[in-house]
C-alpha cells in the first residue's frame, strides 16, 4: 500500500506540473510574450507530459512500441528528441532574425547617405573594414588610373578606425557608414542595393585593402560589354604571370572550389575567391535581393550560374595587401573552406530563383 501511495503522489505531482507548464505557456502567448508559431512545440510537449501523467502505463506501452527493454529510458529518448527540436527551431528563428537584422543595418546605412549626383553609368563598390590606412590610396587609384568615367561608393562596414572619415575627406567618393559590421557579403550587397536603386549599368566590386589595380578595371568592363556577360571575374590564374598569386593554402581552396564549379555548373572558374568583379545590370538587380553573406564570392558564382547568368573571366594582376591582415588565415581558413563548400552544395541543390 505504501508503494501505491507514493506512486499516486508522484502521479498527482506530475499532473499538477504538466498543467502548470501548459498554463504558463498559454499565459505567455496570451500576453504576447511568445508568438503562436513558437509556442506550438511547447504546447505539444506539455500535453504529452499531461497524457503520460494521467496514464500510468504510458511509458510501458511506448517502450514496447519502440522496442526499448527498459521502459523508463523512453523518457530520456523523448527529452533528447524534444531538446533537439527546440534547438533546431531556435536556429531557424536566429537565422531569420539575423537576415532581418542585416537588412535593417543596410537600410540604415543607405538612409543616412545624402542624395548625390550620378556622374557615370559605372559604380565601383569598395567594401572596407578598418582600411583607414589604405582607403584614400584606393579611391585615388580608381579615379586617376581606371581610365573610365565612374562613381566610387565606399561601404564602411562598421569600422572602428578612421576608414569612414578618411574616405569622406577625399571629397571624391560616396560613403555609406553601416552602424554594425556585416561582413563582406552584407557590405557588398548594400552596394548592389544602391546601384540598383540608381540604375547603374555596371557595378564593379573592388577590395579596399589595395590589392587590386585600377588600371585593370577596363578589362572587366569591356568584357561585360563585348561578351554580353553578367559576371566577369578578375582572375590571377587564367595565365601565369609574375604578380602576386596569394598563399599556398588559399590557392588550394581555390582549386577545390574550381573542381566543385566544374561539377555543379559545368564551367571552369579559375579564381572563385577573387574580390575583383564586374556585374551587368540584370546581375546587380538579382544580387541586390539574393547576394550570399559572409564570404560570398565562391557561392555567388554557383548562384548566378544556376540561375542562368553568363559568367566569364579576365586575366588580371594584383598586389599583396597594402596593410592590415586577411580575415581568412590559419584555422579560420579551414573553417572558411568547410562553410563555403557546404554553402556551394546547398546553393546548387536549391531551385533556381525568379529573375525580376
Amino acid at each position: 500500500m505504501s508503494e501505491l501511495f507514493v506512486f499516486d503522489r508522484i502521479q498527482f505531482v506530475s499532473i499538477i506540473f504538466s498543467l502548470f507548464i501548459l498554463g504558463f505557456i498559454f499565459n505567455l502567448v496570451k500576453k504576447r510574450r511568445m508568438k503562436e508559431e513558437y509556442s506550438l512545440l511547447w504546447f505539444f510537449m506539455s500535453l504529452f507530459l499531461l497524457y503520460m501523467s494521467v496514464d500510468r502505463y504510458a511509458i510501458d506501452r511506448l517502450g514496447a512500441l519502440v522496442g526499448v527493454a527498459y521502459p523508463p529510458s523512453v523518457l530520456m529518448l523523448l527529452t533528447t528528441g524534444f531538446t533537439f527540436l527546440v534547438l533546431v527551431h531556435l536556429s531557424v528563428v536566429v537565422t531569420r532574425l539575423s537576415e532581418q537584422n542585416n537588412e535593417l543595418i543596410q537600410e540604415m546605412g543607405l538612409g543616412k547617405l545624402e542624395e548625390a549626383k550620378k556622374n557615370a553609368d559605372i559604380l565601383v563598390i569598395v567594401p572596407a573594414y578598418n582600411e583607414g590606412n589604405n582607403i584614400v590610396e584606393v579611391i585615388t587609384d580608381l579615379l586617376n588610373n581606371a581610365g573610365l568615367p565612374l562613381d566610387v561608393l565606399v561601404i564602411n562596414d562598421g569600422s572602428i578606425d578612421h576608414t569612414g572619415p578618411a574616405a569622406r575627406a577625399t571629397g571624391r567618393a560616396l560613403v555609406i557608414d553601416l552602424p554594425k559590421n556585416l561582413g563582406i557579403g552584407g557590405a557588398v550587397q548594400t552596394g548592389f542595393k544602391y546601384a540598383a536603386r540608381h540604375n547603374y549599368q555596371i557595378a564593379v566590386q573592388f577590395d579596399g585593402d589595395g590589392q587590386h589595380l585600377a588600371s585593370e578595371l577596363p578589362k572587366l568592363v569591356q568584357a561585360i560589354q563585348a561578351r554580353h556577360a553578367d559576371l566577369v571575374i578578375g582572375s590571377r590564374f587564367v595565365h601565369k604571370h609574375a604578380g602576386f598569386r596569394s598563399t599556398f593554402v588559399r590557392r588550394l581552396g581555390i582549386r577545390t572550389f574550381q573542381l566543385l564549379n566544374s561539377l555543379l555548373i559545368g564551367q571552369k572558374i579559375t579564381d572563385n575567391t577573387s574580390g575583383f568583379r564586374a556585374y551587368s545590370q540584370p546581375a546587380i538587380r538579382f544580387l541586390a535581393k539574393h547576394y550570399p553573406t559572409d564570404y560570398p564570392e565562391p557561392e555567388a558564382v554557383i548562384l548566378l550560374g544556376r540561375n542562368g547568368f553568363k559568367i566569364t573571366e579576365e586575366a588580371t594582376e594584383m598586389r599583396e595587401r597594402q596593410g592590415g591582415d586577411s580575415s581568412i588565415s590559419g584555422l579560420l581558413g579551414i573553417y572558411y573552406m568547410l562553410k563555403v563548400t557546404l554553402g556551394i552544395i546547398m546553393t546548387a541543390l536549391r531551385k533556381p530563383l525568379t529573375r525580376d
